[in-house]
């Protein structure tokens, strides 16, 4: 029987296949694979060819997506809550082409990491500071942050501002919803500050931010409240696109040659919700160099991390 043309992860293939060239010989690491997005992009990418190393903080969930993955995909624990477990999960990573920072928190209740920073901050910024910082001389070819269009919130009267040095909210009253926006600008303004630093330093090694647009997952049904829940699920059947289609663009930044250093990517529909990937524009505060130099001080100075660039 022929495979159906309506498929999403069909098409989601096909997409792939015309796009990005062979991707044999390359080694990716893909943070939260053991779900959703993450799964999907490592999917993706080994099929494709590459060696897929799923970072996950559970391996044995990691485990069953390996083995559904295939292409000799392995597993790495990684806990980014947890900089002391971020160490040794990086010494235990050898030499790979890419690393796509993908895990993260969405939209949680107050939580703190086991380093006593807000847990969506702590988790989808400074543990993948830290990660890639440790692994940086062993990356070949580049950096793949996943960010969101939430960024764009950040600053706007009736929404907070990201505030680098205060990583703990002392200083803040806290909104779940405040606390991502910001940690999605912080992997933006790591990714642009990142690729300054590799510009200046006249290095191969490229960064780049994707976004995948609102991808129907399990992510946003954490809030601890049944509107929050409601909300997201209602939400992702209006306008959500299949995992498989979201992590195109994540692929995409991550496989494709034609990508730009510093480049930004996401679906071309439905303000960067739904679609194919293409060049997206990021706020004009996700270029703050001020920004940019006082998310890099205060991120080396809470993860004791220092990179070479």
């Amino acid at each position: 029987m022929p495979p159906n043309s309506s498929d999403p992860t069909q098409k989601a293939r096909r997409w792939l296949d015309d796009n990005i060239g062979d991707q044999s010989g390359r080694t990716i690491v893909v943070t939260g694979a053991n779900g959703g997005l993450g799964a999907a992009t490592a999917a993706h990418l080994a099929r494709a060819g590459a060696r897929v190393i799923l970072a996950c903080r559970r391996p044995d969930r990691g485990e069953e997506i390996a083995r559904s993955t295939g292409g000799g995909a392995e597993v790495l624990p990684l806990d980014l809550a947890n900089l002391d477990a971020v160490a040794r999960s990086a010494d235990a990573c050898g030499s790979v082409d890419a690393v796509v920072a993908l895990a993260g928190v969405c939209y949680a209740p107050w939580g703190l990491t086991a380093d006593g920073y807000e847990q969506h901050i702590g988790v989808n910024h400074l543990g993948h500071f830290a990660f890639i910082g440790r692994l940086l001389e062993r990356i070949r070819e580049r950096v793949v942050v996943v960010t969101s269009r939430a960024h764009e919130f950040c600053g706007r009267p009736g929404f907070g501002s990201y505030v680098p040095e205060d990583p703990a909210w002392r200083t803040r009253k806290y909104s779940a919803f405040d606390a991502y926006c910001q940690a999605k600008l912080a992997n933006l303004l790591f990714v642009n500050e990142l690729q300054r630093r590799l510009t200046a330093a006249a290095s191969p090694l490229i960064a780049v931010a994707a976004q995948p647009g609102w991808a129907d997952t399990e992510a946003g049904m954490h809030s601890g409240k049944w509107v929050g829940d409601v909300f997201w699920r209602a939400s992702c059947r209006l306008i959500g696109q299949p995992p498989s289609v979201g992590a195109l663009s994540i692929a995409y930044a991550t496989a494709s040659l034609g990508v730009a250093p510093g480049g930004y990517y996401g679906p071309d529909r439905l303000f960067g919700m739904r679609g194919l990937p293409a060049v997206a524009k990021a706020g004009a505060i996700a270029s703050d160099s001020d920004l940019m130099k006082r998310m890099w001080a205060a991120s080396e100075q809470h993860t004791g991390v220092c990179y070479a660039v």
